[in-house]
């Protein structure tokens, strides 16, 4: 196995129980992953989150939007290493008015992209999911 590929290997195969299938704003059909299932997962990996991995976020509002910017450290052999900032944004705002978890959907989001630079999840957004074969193949592995 490729060294450099060591963390992304480990990292890149999704437990299907822990996705469900939700219509994109384009009209295709998304597998989406359980966010909790993600920490779960980076905790695995490199311990709790503020001691083997963690993350800052700062938040940015423009008009109706509200912006997450994701920072990820996390921890291997007693050094750290940090990436982003990750972006994502969500309207502040729904059909009843102010959306008091806009903040959270963003972050959460952006948190899916960033953690999704180390492969986690990879998987799903390399389009393997589209594939029912490769899905009974890794509902097997799990």
């Amino acid at each position: 196995m490729n060294d450099k590929l060591k963390i992304w290997n480990a990292l890149e195969k999704t437990n299907p129980l822990h996705t469900k299938k939700a219509p994109s704003k384009y009209g295709k059909t998304i597998t989406t992953i359980d966010a909790m299932h993600q920490i779960k997962n980076m905790t695995a990996a490199f311990g709790p989150v503020g001691k083997g991995w963690s993350y800052d976020v700062k938040y940015h509002y423009a008009e109706k939007l509200i912006f997450a910017e994701v920072k990820i450290r996390y921890c291997l052999q007693g050094e750290w290493y940090s990436y982003g900032p990750v972006c994502s944004v969500a309207p502040l705002g729904n059909n009843r008015g102010l959306d008091d978890e806009a903040p959270k959907k963003a972050m959460t989001d952006a948190l899916t992209k960033a953690f999704s630079h180390l492969g986690l999840n990879a998987d799903i957004f390399l389009g393997k999911f589209d594939n029912n074969k490769y899905v009974q193949e890794v509902t097997e592995h799990f």
